[in-house]
């Protein structure tokens, strides 16, 4: 940040917003068998759906639409984004072009019990190459396909997938075991397993931006974000202060799948906290979409909430976690 500069959303252009339920059909005893997490044309009609409905509620800037078909940090992302761009401009977005999504491909893991997901890798028309990791999680039988995170990759990035005997993909437990009916652990034959477990990342990630410290490579999302931070320390102007949370709450919970090297692809969500007190005689500028989020007023200080998803490779053994991509959004802020 700069003096005077504008305090605004990192991701103002990323904002998915989506409307109606995404239905499936019940899987027979899947509390406890372990079968796939949804058949492929369920999961492609999942997707029609969800595209649909990006674009209807896009357009409209319907934030109580989206409600109907995200959760977690993708969810709480969009609906912020869309409650401020549609009180800045409640006409809705008249230059809106529709997305669409081509070169589909489904990761089903095979999984026993609730909650189950499932992955669409695609390609989007926002991108040209990169590809879009769209995480669906249904929390029971009776419930309806969600949207819980988004990644979006290079396709060099993507490590490949493991797949089991059936050419599923293979879901990771929270606690680092291998889902589905392939043998025990994370790893395969004759392969060391991730030393860091999926429910472990957010809070190693978030303690790695505290302090530096924990087994994360050198990158923009890491490395690079502190040196960000000591680079705001330096400015006269203003002081920098902040807080990083790990999410904890069930729908921002990590999801993972085993990938071919015997890691670990990871999607996992963090909180952070910013604030910017300005010195004597400076005023914070604050954006419209951040204001119409925030509470009280900005005469002296900023405080910007972010959710944030990232995507991570989580290599077997030892080795360091790379953060691949990472996805942040202003969910509220607060004035002083």
């Amino acid at each position: 940040m700069r003096v005077r500069a504008r305090v605004t959303t990192a991701a103002a252009g990323l904002a998915l917003a989506m409307t109606v339920s995404l239905s499936g059909c019940i899987t027979v005893h899947g509390e406890r068998a372990v079968l796939p997490a949804v058949s492929p044309e369920e999961a492609e009609e999942v997707l029609a759906d969800f595209t649909r409905s990006t674009n209807e509620a896009n357009a409209a800037y319907d934030a109580e639409l989206n409600a109907q078909i995200e959760t977690g940090p993708l969810g709480a992302i969009n609906r912020a984004g869309l409650t401020a761009r549609g009180e800045v401009n409640p006409g809705g977005n008249e230059s809106y072009e529709p997305l669409e999504f081509t070169d589909t491909r489904f990761r089903i893991p095979q999984q026993a019990g609730w909650p189950k997901f499932f992955v669409a890798d695609t390609l989007s028309s926002r991108h040209e190459e990169n590809r879009w990791l769209l995480v669906f999680t249904r929390s029971g039988p009776q419930e309806d396909w969600l949207a819980s995170y988004l990644a979006v990759l290079p396709p060099g990035d993507l490590p490949p997938l493991a797949e089991d005997e059936e050419g599923h993909a293979v879901a990771v437990g929270p606690d680092g075991s291998r889902a589905g009916g392939a043998a025990d652990g994370p790893a395969g034959e004759g392969q060391d397993g991730p030393e860091l477990a999926p429910r472990d990342l957010p809070g190693a990630y978030t303690g790695h931006l505290a302090s530096g410290d924990g087994p994360f490579a050198e990158g923009v999302h890491t490395s690079g974000i502190l040196r960000a931070r000591e680079e705001a320390s330096d400015e006269p102007a203003f002081v920098m202060q902040y807080q990083d949370l790990p999410a904890e709450r069930p729908a921002y919970a990590p999801v993972a799948l085993m990938t071919a090297d015997g890691g670990m692809l990871v999607l996992f969500s963090s909180h952070h906290h910013e604030k910017q007190t300005m010195a004597e005689g400076e005023t914070p500028v604050v954006d419209p979409l951040v204001e119409v989020l925030m509470e009280g007023t900005a005469t002296r200080s900023v405080t910007l909430v972010r959710d944030a998803m990232q995507a991570a490779h989580v290599p077997p053994g030892t080795g360091d976690v790379e953060i691949l991509g990472r996805i942040t959004g202003i969910v509220s802020a607060k004035g002083e």
